[in-house]
């Protein structure tokens, strides 16, 4: 037996009050022998017996009652589910957890996981009484609490039902037995209940922490813990990844974008068919033919940008019980045309050179999708960089920290960002300021030139054996002896950073020639030549 207010009991000192009041107004009677009324002292006796017993009984009432008054304030209850000494059945508290990530959407219409986890949820009502404390949690994500400590009324906690609904987030497992005890401790009730109602994901339930294991073994000292498992089939299909791969992303061209598709499932999946839309109107459709379990496979899907602007991208598969992850959406921000900012640092041939490279078309007129401006490497800081799409420093000696921070800052916004090496490259302090830290500006560090001349005085080749990025494409579509006769007397010696990787090399030595890395949204490319012809041919 406990007491849900024990400091109440102190109140059964009160007890004592009907009996003193007995005792003070006790009345003490003067005896005196009277010869007149020796005949009824008899019958006197027998009648003061009566009155003492009536006091006495009315002593005792009046102390059981102040008794039962001290006992219904400090609430007794049983212990273990023994019986209470009092009639009636004790109040039990019962919390009910219910996974709400995405995985519970899995299954067919009227048929999902979270579904049937709420017609649990209705079979367990049916066992808790009006008047219960009943709390309702939605996990996942931001945990939603429906109903808290709110006394069970069977048509209202139908209502609240009804409007749940599972979020598309994934479930941290670790945190549900601390939101579940948090709950308990908010109930005044000697039983206390937990349901936790979940599909019992391998992935999450192998991966559980230590910690996880210490806090549910915590958990049932305190209260009566059941899981209750909403399983279903293990097939899902998901569009794991939706990147571009080549083209730009410009007003009247075409992009390649490739959707990654993976079966999560135990069995092989055919005729997987992937759609892309852009802006809702479906543009392309590609059909995987089979997809091994646990495996992943891609497809190649063409957009074309008809319209400059942010525009929104999408790859789809239907026909999987979870619709959550059957979709993969993108924002590619097309422009109308191409700001190029070129910041020569040599005396004006790199920057000659690139403006009318990057404006050169095949029928001698100028490309009008480019707006390309050179400027001397010391106006550099004087330049507004918001409207500028692509940087080229062009052998530029040096530049301050403050500029290094503020490239990094227009290359994560998603700009671009070209770097070429020259006779006046200050390799140190290139490497102090920008190839340094944790997410160095430049993709490796810069050491010493380097000859590269064969000893007849050419300089080497390209390797032919280029990898597929999209820088490469035009290359590949050249003649063979048009790109042999490329040749790089001069490369600046370079250290690669493990976020890089190699876009062209040299042929024979495999010394790096261009280098990217990503940083941010956007990208930065190295060249370890110069962009005028002292260094090489182009």
């Amino acid at each position: 037996m406990s007491f849900l207010n024990p400091l109440l009991l102190f109140a059964a000192i009160g007890v004592s009050l009907p009996i003193l009041a007995h005792l003070l107004n006790r009345q003490k009677v003067k005896r005196t022998d009277w010869a007149a009324m020796q005949f009824l002292n008899r019958n006197v006796r027998v009648r003061s017996r009566q009155l003492r017993l009536r006091d006495i009984l009315l002593l005792l009432l009046r102390c059981l009652a102040l008794l039962l008054l001290v006992l219904a304030l400090a609430r007794p209850a049983s212990q273990g589910g023994t019986a209470s000494w009092f009639p009636g059945e004790a109040r039990a508290g019962v919390v009910i957890a219910v996974d709400a990530s995405f995985s519970m959407e899995h299954g067919g219409e009227g048929a999902t996981r979270f579904r049937r986890a709420l017609d649990q949820v209705e079979v367990i009502g049916e066992h808790i009484r009006p008047g219960d404390p009943v709390s309702l949690i939605l996990l996942g994500g931001e945990d939603e609490v429906i109903a808290h400590n709110m006394a069970f009324d069977r048509e209202r906690f139908s209502a609240l039902l009804q409007n749940a609904k599972p979020a598309p987030v994934g479930l941290d497992l670790d945190s549900v037995p601390k939101r579940i005890k948090e709950l308990l401790g908010d109930m005044e009730a000697p039983q206390k209940e937990a349901y936790f109602i979940t599909d019992v994901q391998a992935r999450d339930w192998k991966r559980a922490s230590a910690r996880f294991q210490a806090a549910l073994a915590d958990l049932q000292n305190g209260a009566e813990v059941f899981l209750v498992p909403v399983p279903g089939p293990p097939e899902n299909l998901a569009v794991t990844d939706l990147d571009l791969v080549s083209g730009v992303l410009r007003k009247g061209t075409t992009a390649r974008y490739q959707a990654t598709v993976r079966n999560c499932g135990t069995g092989p999946v055919s005729n997987v068919e992937v759609q892309c839309r852009v802006e809702g109107v479906q543009i392309d459709s590609k059909t995987i033919p089979l997809i091994i379990a646990g495996r992943s496979e891609t497809v190649s899907l063409f957009v074309p940008f008809h319209n400059a602007g942010p525009t929104r991208i999408t790859a789809e598969i239907s026909g999987d019980l979870l619709p959550t992850d059957n979709v993969r959406r993108v924002v590619a921000v097309v422009r109308d045309r191409v700001s190029v900012l070129c910041v020569d640092g040599s005396d004006g041939d790199a920057g000659r050179l690139l403006v009318a490279a990057l404006l050169a078309r095949g029928d001698g007129a100028q490309d009008e999708d480019y707006v390309v401006r050179s400027v001397p490497w010391i106006s550099l800081p004087s330049q507004q960089l918001d409207d500028v799409d692509v940087i080229i420093l062009a052998g530029v000696p040096e530049i301050t920290p403050e500029q290094v921070n503020q490239l990094s800052r227009h290359v994560r916004q998603g700009n671009g960002l070209v770097w070429f090496a020259g006779k006046n490259v200050k390799a140190a302090a290139w490497n102090e300021r920008s190839a340094s830290g944790v997410n160095p500006l430049l993709p490796a560090k810069l050491g010493q030139p380097v000859d590269t001349g064969t000893t007849f005085g050419a300089g080497r080749p390209l390797d032919p054996a280029m990898s597929r990025h999209g820088v490469c494409l035009p290359l590949r579509s050249l003649p063979e002896d048009l790109f042999s006769e490329t040749h790089f007397l001069t490369r600046l010696e370079v250290e690669p950073f493990p976020s890089s990787f190699p876009i062209l090399s040299l042929a024979g030595s495999g010394a790096p020639i261009l280098l990217e890395h990503s940083l941010g949204r956007g990208h930065v490319f190295m060249f370890t030549t110069s962009a005028e012809t002292s260094w090489n041919n182009m």
